[in-house]
């Protein structure tokens, strides 16, 4: 199995997004998350076959379960790391540690954090430019020509793409 390991805030949304929407009326999740940018996290997993996990500390709050519903909508299915104090470097280690079906994982983040050891400073696309203070960009085209590269494309999308 191949994972993504997914933050929200300056992944799924970004400064230009709510310069975008500001004084708009929009109800919901859709008010914090862009969709453009759930529609390029699709592509990755599509054409890698991966599975989308949770690392954000959304996963835990009430605009967890929203969030949850608005990826399926678009056909992307999550699960969640464990909550260890906010600790995400060792939540995601301990998901891992639960899953050792894992083959190959990247972790999707706009920050680095004390948690993340060598290890999953390899596995790390830092997304966006906004260190925690800002959204930044938010995840890029080019974000996901690298998780490509790194975790492969899944044969089945390969086969289809030959069939074309």
């Amino acid at each position: 199995m191949k994972v993504i390991f997914l933050d929200v805030d300056g992944v799924l949304n970004s400064d230009e997004y709510f310069d975008k929407i500001k004084g708009l009326e929009i109800n919901g999740i859709e008010n914090n998350i862009d969709i453009e940018k759930i529609k390029l996290l699709k592509k990755a997993v599509v054409a890698t076959g991966a599975k989308v996990v949770l690392s954000s500390s959304w996963r835990y709050t009430r605009n967890g379960k929203e969030l949850k519903e608005l990826l399926l909508k678009y056909g992307i299915q999550t699960d969640s790391t464990p909550f260890l104090g906010n600790e995400r470097g060792n939540e995601i280690k301990q998901w891992l540690a639960n899953h050792p079906d894992t083959e190959d994982y990247v972790i999707l983040d706009d920050e680095i954090f004390d948690s993340y050891d060598d290890v999953l400073m390899e596995k790390l696309i830092k997304i966006s430019n906004g260190n925690g203070k800002n959204f930044g960009e938010g995840l890029q085209p080019k974000d996901i020509e690298t998780i490509i590269n790194r975790l492969g494309r899944d044969k089945s999308t390969i086969v289809a793409d030959i069939e074309r």
